[in-house]
C-alpha cells in the first residue's frame, strides 16, 4: 500500500476560500475598516491566482494584501500555500508560523500549517495544530483536521494514535474516504480482516473505487479465504486499471 497522504482538501481547495473570507487578523496596528476589506479583497484574487496555478499573479495580490493590513491573518496564510508551492519553503515557514499567531483560533490557519509541518517531517509538532483546527467549534470541516492528524502520525509511525484519530474522523463525516481506506488497511495490517473488510465497504458505499482499494480487497478476501470475491476484485483491477502497478501484481499471484 502507498504511504499514507494528508487529505487533499487541506492545502489549495476550499480552505483557501473560507482562508481568504475569513477577517481574523491580530495587532498591526488597527487600519481602517475600508483598508482591511481592501487586503481582504486582495487575498481573494491572490487565492483565486492560486487556484489557477498563476503564482506570480497570486504573489502580487497577496503582496499588495499585507501591504494595505501586515496583520491580516489569511493573507500570510494563503501567501504560505503559495511559497509552499513555488518550492521557498524558508517564506512559507514564515508566513504559516505568522498566521497562526496574529490568529491561533483561525482553524484554517492552523490545518494549513500542520499540514506543512508534516511534510516537512515535523510530525509531532504538526499533531496540536490539526487538534486546534478539529476542535474549533466553527470550523466546517473537523473531519478532514483529524484524518490529516491520524494521516501525519502514521509516517512516525504511531499506529495507535493514528487510528485514534481516523476513527474519530469517520465518526463526524462517515463518507470521508481517505480516512475510511487508510482504516481499512490499519485493520489488515493489524491481522484484523474482518474489520478491514468493514471499512472498505464502507469506503465503496462512499463511492470509494481506487486501485490500492480494489488491490487490498483481494488481500483481505484472500487472506478469508472468500476466493470469489478475491477473484471479483482482481477482476475489477483488470478492468477498470490495466495498467496499474495494482493490476500488475495482482497478475504476478
Amino acid at each position: 500500500m502507498p504511504a499514507p497522504r494528508l487529505v487533499a482538501i487541506a492545502l489549495v481547495s476550499g480552505l483557501l476560500a473560507a482562508c481568504a473570507g475569513s477577517g481574523e487578523r491580530r495587532d498591526a496596528g488597527e487600519p481602517g475598516e475600508r483598508t482591511t476589506r481592501q487586503a481582504e479583497i486582495n487575498t481573494q484574487l491572490g487565492a483565486g491566482y492560486l487556484r489557477r496555478g498563476d503564482f506570480r499573479a497570486a504573489l502580487e495580490k497577496l503582496n499588495r494584501a499585507l501591504a494595505l493590513d501586515e496583520g491580516y491573518a489569511p493573507a500570510h496564510s494563503t501567501l504560505a500555500i503559495v511559497y509552499e508551492q513555488i518550492g521557498d519553503i524558508e517564506q512559507a515557514e514564515k508566513h504559516h508560523r505568522r498566521a497562526v499567531r496574529l490568529a491561533p483560533d483561525d482553524a484554517n490557519a492552523q490545518n494549513n500549517f500542520g499540514a506543512f509541518l508534516c511534510k516537512a517531517g515535523k510530525y509531532r509538532e504538526a499533531e496540536p495544530h490539526f487538534r486546534k483546527a478539529a476542535r474549533n467549534p466553527f470550523y466546517q470541516t473537523p473531519a478532514v483536521a483529524l484524518a490529516n492528524a491520524g494521516m501525519c502520525l502514521l509516517k512516525i509511525p504511531d499506529r495507535e494514535a493514528a487510528e485514534r484519530y481516523l476513527r474519530e474522523a469517520v465518526a463526524v463525516d462517515p463518507g470521508l474516504l481517505d480516512a475510511l481506506l487508510e482504516l481499512a488497511r490499519l485493520n489488515f495490517e493489524n491481522g484484523e480482516a474482518l474489520s478491514a473488510r468493514a471499512f472498505l465497504q464502507r469506503y465503496q458505499a462512499a463511492g470509494g473505487n481506487a486501485p490500492a482499494a480494489l488491490l487490498l480487497g483481494y488481500r483481505i478476501e484472500d487472506r478469508l479465504g472468500a476466493q470469489d470475491l478475491a477473484a471479483q476484485y482482481a477482476e475489477r483491477l483488470r478492468r477498470l486499471y490495466p495498467d496499474s502497478p495494482q493490476a500488475a501484481e495482482v497478475e504476478r499471484r
